[in-house]
């Protein structure tokens, strides 16, 4: 039988059409006696938007952050910073808490399927691979081993959180650390394509 899994998301008022598109999905799609909890990282919901989605599952709990972003400033400003940075220390603080494999999406994702599959092709960490600009992308993380992962996902809060400038951040910051971990081979690293789990164009969209 298989093991339950977490996943994790961030939010803001903002993208709030965007997470119920995701929790919906994720309710519709997903084996939901595999999932343990759904976590929400709250970093600007109004109230009736938390109480929406508490509504809808009992598997849902949110992570408080005190932030109150809402896309100020756009792409690479700095209510995007604030999420973006906030993503990795609340991942490793779930997965150090629950000690429970924990599976990581961008709020703007919409689930096609059951993810309890992606926990079959193993591995202590997947990421997302991708043939164009920036290889691996932080939209898709899965940490399988809560034990292994979680250093790695510390380096990669880390160099997120200490990079300056209005310009991607998180993403570069995982290439640095799986090109690092790979190296070392002390990490099972698989790698999923981004047709597979991050599709962003319709002929992209396949029975897998």
């Amino acid at each position: 039988m298989k093991n339950k899994y977490n996943i994790i998301t961030t939010c803001d008022k903002s993208y709030f059409l965007f997470v119920k598109i995701l929790i919906n999905s994720i309710l519709d799609k997903c084996n939901l006696s595999l999932i343990d909890t759904i976590f929400i990282v709250d970093t600007g919901l109004d109230d009736d938007q938390l109480d929406y989605l508490q509504k809808r599952s009992p598997l849902i709990s949110f992570v408080k952050t005190g932030l109150k972003t809402n896309f100020d400033g756009g792409t690479w400003g700095n209510d995007w910073q604030l999420n973006v940075r906030s993503k990795t220390r609340t991942l490793y603080h779930v997965i150090n808490q629950t000690k429970t494999p924990t599976l990581m999406l961008d709020s703007d994702m919409m689930v096609l399927g059951d993810l309890s599959k992606l926990v079959d092709a193993g591995g202590d960490i997947q990421v997302c691979v991708r043939e164009r600009g920036v290889r691996y992308i932080g939209s898709y993380f899965f940490g399988l081993n809560p034990l292994k992962s979680l250093p790695f996902i510390k380096e990669w809060s880390d160099i997120t959180n200490s990079q300056q400038g209005k310009t991607a951040i998180e993403s570069p910051s995982l290439v640095y650390v799986v090109d690092k971990n790979k190296a070392s081979g002390d990490l099972s690293i698989i790698e999923r394509s981004e047709d597979e789990v991050n599709a962003y164009t319709p002929e992209a969209l396949t029975e897998n």
